[in-house]
């Protein structure tokens, strides 16, 4: 009942009140601001983790228990992007960001999406979709070159091994 008054109330508020109390309010859909430039990366000292026959290396350092990703989903993530030397070329905490950005994971670059939704690997024959996320995971996905922008004769980071740290909030219903 105070969560349907609290909504109603917000219809009456002027736009820019609306937006600063949907994104600060105490309902579940609330998110923790974290500042861009606090943003350290994940420790992955100890942390188990996979490296596909690709070279693709997930570390796991939270398991979700939500509904496992697919390349069809759209998802709720926050995300940092980091070269190996530690430059941070993307990031969804930017600008004081608090709200999870949601992305097609079919759009994504080649080692972001099979750290996600699973890479293939052939066992005993069969296809086999190996290691997907699931909503409420934390994970370490590092991606070398081939499976990043090496692809692309003319982008800055062709060369580089990419180094995401990643939160999936949750697959998107509203897509």
């Amino acid at each position: 009942m105070i969560q349907r008054l609290f909504r109603t109330s917000l219809l009456l508020l002027p736009i820019g009140l609306v937006l600063v109390l949907a994104t600060t309010s105490c309902d579940d859909n609330a998110f923790t601001p974290v500042r861009y430039d606090e943003i350290g990366p994940y420790d992955t000292t100890g942390v188990e983790s996979v490296t596909a026959p690709n070279g693709l290396t997930i570390y796991f350092h939270e398991e979700g228990h939500g509904d496992v990703v697919t390349e069809n989903h759209a998802i709720r993530i926050r995300y940092t992007g980091r070269t190996t030397d530690g430059d941070i070329f993307d990031s969804t905490f930017r600008n004081d960001v608090d709200v999870p950005s949601t992305l097609q994971v079919r759009g994504m670059v080649t080692g972001f999406m099979q750290g996600l939704a699973g890479y293939n690997e052939v066992i005993d024959g069969q296809n086999v979709r190996k290691h997907a996320a699931r909503e409420g995971s934390r994970r370490t996905l590092v991606i070398p070159p081939s499976l990043g922008y090496g692809g692309s004769s003319n982008h800055s980071l062709r060369a580089d091994t990419l180094v995401f740290d990643i939160d999936v909030v949750a697959i998107a219903t509203d897509n």
